[in-house]
């Protein structure tokens, strides 16, 4: 089932182009991953998907579809505890506080809950924000660079979290610079070049990827 339906998107910020006549369609239950060049305009095809800036062309979305969306950098005020920015999150979908919930996922993600979050590593702020997108319960799930800071065995708590949420028939976009990483990961992985996503990579093979990633760039 379609859930996301993108066609002729374009985006720019004063006189610089970022997307052009971008078109691409996202399915239900699916994991999809997306690569691209600092500046190739990721993080601003999930703004443009969010509605957080405004756009040319045409989304179109599934009725009542939630979406969590975990930014690249994660912002906190700076009295906030984590306890504190799980509840204003949780309330702001309308869900219910089940503190059992939030004692299952602390147990993988080991934060200092009761701590203040602006006191958290980069690497913490990322499992807090990630967490209280969990404790929403949402349908699609748009995660920005989610492995930039996090250890090792952070990173293999949320390979983990993201193939539950696909089982549990959630849909994941991922960007990462880490094609290894989002080949174990996804179902398809997106090459965002050149203002638009210029190929859709199903059943190649890391090497494969890499080169023609190379082959491209080296032409732009």
């Amino acid at each position: 089932m379609e859930l996301i339906t993108i066609n002729h998107l374009t985006k720019a910020y004063a006189q610089t182009k970022v997307l052009e006549n971008l078109s691409t369609i996202y399915e239900s239950g699916m994991i999809y991953g997306l690569v691209g060049e600092n500046g190739a305009g990721k993080t601003t095809l999930f703004d443009c998907i969010m509605g957080i800036t405004t756009y040319e062309g045409e989304i179109h979305k599934s009725l009542r579809l939630s979406i969590g969306y975990l930014p690249a950098e994660s912002h906190f005020y700076t009295l906030i505890t984590g306890h504190e920015y799980l509840d204003f999150c949780i309330k702001a979908k309308g869900k219910r506080i089940e503190k059992r919930r939030i004692e299952e996922l602390n147990a993988i993600f080991q934060l200092p809950l009761q701590r203040y979050s602006s006191q958290y590593s980069t690497g913490m702020k990322k499992k807090l924000a990630l967490m209280a997108l969990l404790l929403q319960d949402n349908d699609l799930y748009i995660l920005d660079e989610p492995f930039d800071g996090v250890d090792l065995y952070g990173c293999i708590q949320l390979k983990k979290i993201i193939h539950s949420l696909k089982s549990a028939g959630k849909t994941i976009l991922v960007s990462s610079h880490q094609i290894t990483l989002l080949h174990e990961l996804c179902d398809s992985i997106d090459y965002l070049n050149q203002h638009r996503i210029i190929k859709r990579y199903m059943g190649a093979s890391v090497t494969e990827i890499e080169e023609d990633l190379l082959a491209t760039m080296s032409l732009s």
